[in-house]
């Protein structure tokens, strides 16, 4: 079967033109050609791309093969260029060889053109996918040091908001704290300034959330996740991509938590939230939509949708969407990739990743992601009967974020406040016990792991009660001991209740066995 070859043909005599078109179809190719005799023309031919292959004679009334060739460099394009002449001397072949051009022919012998030919197609097709190889890696490369620059951003904003968020939380709700200046002393207007600093804090940690979890996308950490809020994190991230292109439509049923990891989740939903917004042209946002529907599947999964309104994939490329490098986006655009990384992580948590499209009518990707079978042991463990005051050290090398807790926790627990994990230890080899100690995760002179390592040589009744506060875990080290300790941890900025919660699990230090 005849190999399709595009050939844009540099020659200004018809008969030598056929010649050339006549011994490519002895070598095996179905040729479609445009023949060009000036610049002008092929500035224009090379406008009407894409060609698979240039062959050029040298010589011709107005330019030459290597000024044609100049003309192909100069727009960055890697086309096999061959050179066929009636004569050329050995200086013009060496002079040709070293401007690039990849092989030379003369007209009477060209018995090889059809294997300089295919030897060139397979160089060319070698090139473009070390190219794209090249640009994975510069890309991986290029994610991870954002990653790791976002999450370290992250943790340095997280401990001055942890401390905003609860000092605004021990004003403005008194019944939970002891000793703050009431808020019906406040103005009204007083109040309400403080309440509206506390939802753009609320804002801002969901920023930084959401910041944490596309900042470490190979996190391997599977545990319950609540599948609305992995997708209200990444429309919160694909938001600017959207709204100028279609208005999204949120039609969430009852679910139960999925088994997975949030970060790689995350890129899922970004990634294909992303695609669908490019699937729809801009300036449409009024009568085009994106519509992220979830469901229960019996009790084993949870199906996800994102549907869009626009274009569509025909048949042909269904699954070819899938594989790696396959792309319908412009040169420059897109690498490829994203599809084929999106099912292998859905995969890898155990779920399913289809389409469904018609062209002209949209597209529905969906998702089947697994469900935890038991929740009951993740699910926290609260009572209606009041928290009895209890003993509690805070461990923050950020002493703002050590008073602030303090001030939250004062009205129900006896709480001491440490800035150093060498300070702490000897509090505790002095013989005194807390019922919860709070420890940062990263702190400069003994990180968190390490102050548990040693507090479990010194007392190990007293590593077993520690809660791990944390503004962004973002060394390998401290996830791996994190995603191995089993002990809870909490992010920055502070959730009261879901510190309540926890510190609810763990019982009385005097409490029977």
């Amino acid at each position: 079967m005849a190999s399709p070859l595009r050939l844009l043909l540099i020659e200004d005599f018809e008969d030598d033109a056929l010649m050339v078109l006549r011994e490519l179809r002895r070598g095996g190719y179905d040729v479609s050609y445009t023949r060009v005799e000036t610049a002008e023309a092929l500035e224009r031919a090379l406008d009407e791309g894409p060609w698979d292959a240039v062959i050029a004679d040298y010589a011709l009334p107005r330019f030459d093969a290597l000024a044609a060739f100049a003309m192909v460099q100069r727009r960055g394009l890697d086309i096999p260029f061959l050179i066929v002449s009636g004569q050329i001397g050995e200086d013009t072949a060496v002079k040709a060889m070293k401007a690039g051009v990849h092989d030379f022919l003369l007209k009477d012998r060209l018995v090889r053109l059809g294997p300089a030919v295919a030897r060139e197609l397979r160089e060319a097709a070698l090139r473009a996918e070390r190219r794209k190889m090249q640009e994975q890696l510069l890309l991986s490369d290029r994610l991870a040091s954002l990653g790791l620059l976002a999450a370290s951003v992250a943790h340095e904003i997280n401990n001055p908001l942890a401390s905003l968020m609860a000092n605004l939380d021990f004003i403005l709700h008194p019944e939970d704290a002891e000793g703050p200046v009431p808020v019906s002393t406040l103005s009204l207007e007083h109040e309400q300034a403080l309440r509206d600093c506390l939802l753009c804090a609320d804002r801002i940690r969901e920023i930084i959330r959401d910041i944490k979890v596309f900042s470490r996308p190979d996190d391997k950490q599977r545990g319950p996740l609540d599948v609305h809020r992995v997708l209200d994190s990444s429309l919160r991230m694909a938001w600017n991509h959207i709204f100028h292109r279609a208005r999204i439509v949120k039609d969430y049923g009852e679910c139960t938590p999925v088994l997975g990891s949030e970060a790689p989740l995350g890129q899922v939903f970004l990634n294909l939230l992303v695609n669908a917004a490019d699937a729809i042209p801009e300036g449409q946002s009024t009568t085009q939509e994106i519509r992220v529907v979830t469901r229960q599947e019996g009790s084993s999964h949870v199906r996800v949708e994102i549907h869009d309104t626009g274009r569509g994939i025909p048949p042909e490329l269904r699954e070819r969407i899938f594989e790696p490098f396959f792309t319908t986006k412009p040169v420059g655009v897109g690498t490829g990739l994203g599809l084929a990384i999106c099912r292998r992580l859905v995969n890898g948590m155990g779920g399913e990743l289809c389409v469904e499209s018609e062209p002209g009518r949209g597209s529905v990707f969906h998702l089947r992601l697994p469900t935890t079978q038991d929740l009951s042991e993740h699910l926290p463990r609260t009572s209606g009967e009041p928290t009895p005051r209890r003993r509690v050290l805070v461990l923050d090398d950020e002493v703002i974020v050590g008073r602030a807790v303090q001030r939250l926790l004062g009205a129900h627990c006896e709480v001491s406040v440490l800035s150093r994990g060498a300070e702490a230890l000897a509090l505790v080899a002095s013989g005194r016990r807390f019922d919860i100690i709070l420890s940062d995760l990263m702190m400069p002179e003994m990180s968190g792991p390490r102050f548990h390592e040693e507090l479990s040589r010194l007392a190990p009744e007293q590593a077993q009660r520690v809660i791990f506060m944390t503004g962004g875990a973002f060394t390998e080290q401290s996830q791996a001991f994190l995603a191995n300790n089993g002990l809870p941890c909490i992010d920055k900025p502070i959730d009261s209740q879901r510190l309540r919660a926890l510190m609810a699990e763990m019982p009385p230090l005097d409490a029977p066995a």
